[in-house]
C-alpha cells in the first residue's frame, strides 16, 4: 500500500478512511500481509496499532519529492522488493509503470469541476488518466464519482467498482455535560451554549463564505439563540472569513477555529444542533455519516454525491442559493421535531455504510486482481 496518507501529522479525509478500511481488511483477512510503504517519520494511525499482519516500511528519497519520483520510482520498487501480489495506490494517482498488479482508488475528479482549464488541473488529470491506464482495476467512493471517471476519462464502466465509506469508528453520541462543555470552552463557546457546527475551508467548493452569509440572514431570534462554529479553517482564510462575518454584523456570533483534534470531534458533533455541510461538490461527503453516528441532524448540499449518501436523512439545500441555505438552516434550528426525525433517519441510514462491508468489497477486488 502507498501509505503516505496514513503517515501524516494531520490526517484528513483519505487518511482517515484508509485507516478504517485497512484495519477492517486486516481483521477479515488475517493470513494476508499488509506492507505500508510511507515517506515521513511520523506515527501511524491508532486504528492499526496491535494488528500483527501489518508492517510499516519507510522509504524516503533524497532532496524531497519535487519531481514525483517517490511515486514513480521508489513506490513500485518497494512493491517488487516486498514481493507484493497487489499494489494499492489509494489517493487518485499512481505510478505509470507499477511493476506489480495495481489497484487504483480515484476519489473524485473535482478539480475538473472547479478549474478545468487551470494548468495544475490539466497536469493532475493527465496523471490520473495515466494511472487509470496502468491499473488492473479502479475503485471509487460513489456512483457519482464512477460516472465522472467513465465519462471524463473514458474508463470502461466494468473496470470501476464503487466502494463507499462508513463513519469514523470512534464516533458515538456524547452525553456527558462536562465533556460537552470542555470542548465548548476549547473552541470558544460558553457553558451549555447552543451552536450550529460545520467544517470550513478556504476551498470555494466548501462554501464557507455562503454559509456565513446564510447564517447572517437568519431571523435575529435564531442568531441570538445559536452561534455558528466552524473548524478546520486555515490561518490565511480565517482573517477573510472574520472580515466577512464582521461586515454582516455577526462577527461576535461566528466562531472560527483551525484544525480540530480528532479526539474532540465526538463531543463537538454531539453538542451541536445541526451539521452545516452545504458543499458544492464532494466525491463522497464523509462528514454526513460522521454526523449520523453522533445523532446530529444534517444540512447538506443537493449536488454531486451528497444526496446519494444522505438519502432522506438530511435537509438538502441548493448550495449556490444563499436563501436556500438560510431557509434550510432556519428550518433545522427552529423545529425540534424535524431534528429528531432526521436523527432517527440518520441512524437507520448508517446500516447501509459499514467498514466491514467496504473491507470485504476491497478484498474481492484485490483477490480478483491477484488472480
Amino acid at each position: 500500500m502507498d501509505a503516505r496518507q496514513l503517515f501524516r501529522t494531520n490526517r484528513r479525509g483519505i487518511g482517515k478512511t484508509l485507516a478504517e478500511v485497512y484495519a477492517a481488511l486486516a481483521r477479515r483477512r488475517p493470513a494476508w500481509e499488509f506492507v505500508l510503504v510511507h515517506q515521513l517519520a511520523v506515527p501511524g494511525p491508532p486504528q492499526l496499532a496491535g494488528l500483527a499482519n501489518f508492517r510499516a516500511v519507510r522509504v524516503d528519497i533524497p532532496g524531497g519529492d519535487r519531481l514525483g519520483l517517490w511515486e514513480a520510482v521508489r513506490l513500485p520498487a518497494a512493491a517488487v522488493w516486498c514481493r507484493a501480489d497487489v499494489l494499492h495506490s489509494p489517493a487518485n494517482t499512481g505510478p505509470r509503470f507499477p511493476l506489480t498488479r495495481m489497484v487504483l482508488t480515484v476519489h473524485d475528479l473535482i478539480p475538473l469541476e472547479i478549474a478545468p482549464d487551470a494548468p495544475e488541473t490539466r497536469t493532475w488529470v493527465k496523471a490520473v488518466a495515466v494511472a487509470c491506464r496502468a491499473a488492473r482495476h479502479i475503485t471509487t467512493v460513489s456512483e457519482y464519482s464512477k460516472a465522472q471517471i467513465v465519462a471524463r476519462l473514458g474508463v470502461p464502466a466494468d473496470r470501476v467498482t464503487v466502494i463507499g465509506h462508513a463513519p469514523d469508528s470512534r464516533l458515538a453520541p456524547v452525553t456527558d455535560p462536562a465533556e460537552l462543555d470542555r470542548v465548548r470552552a476549547k473552541y470558544g463557546l460558553g457553558p451549555g451554549e447552543p451552536y450550529a457546527f460545520g467544517f470550513g475551508a478556504a476551498d470555494p467548493r466548501k462554501n464557507t463564505a455562503r454559509l456565513i452569509e446564510a447564517y447572517a440572514d437568519l431571523p435575529a431570534g435564531l442568531r441570538a439563540q445559536y452561534r455558528l462554529l466552524l473548524v478546520g479553517i486555515q490561518d490565511g482564510a480565517a482573517a477573510e472569513f472574520r472580515q466577512l462575518a464582521a461586515g454582516r454584523n455577526v462577527g461576535d456570533r461566528v466562531v472560527l477555529h483551525g484544525f480540530a483534534d480528532e479526539a474532540d470531534l465526538p463531543a463537538l458533533m454531539s453538542g451541536a444542533a445541526a451539521l452545516c455541510f452545504p458543499s458544492r461538490s464532494e466525491g463522497f461527503g464523509l462528514p454526513i455519516l460522521d454526523a449520523f453516528a453522533c445523532r446530529l441532524p444534517v444540512l447538506a448540499g443537493n449536488r454531486t454525491s451528497l444526496p446519494e449518501v444522505a438519502g432522506d436523512a438530511a435537509e438538502l439545500v441548493d448550495p449556490d442559493d444563499t436563501a436556500s441555505v438560510r431557509d434550510g438552516l432556519a428550518r433545522l434550528l427552529s423545529d425540534p421535531d424535524l431534528r429528531q426525525r432526521l436523527r432517527d433517519r440518520g441512524t437507520e441510514r448508517l446500516q447501509a455504510f459499514t467498514w466491514d462491508a467496504a473491507a470485504e468489497a476491497f478484498a474481492g477486488v484485490f483477490e480478483r486482481v491477484a488472480g
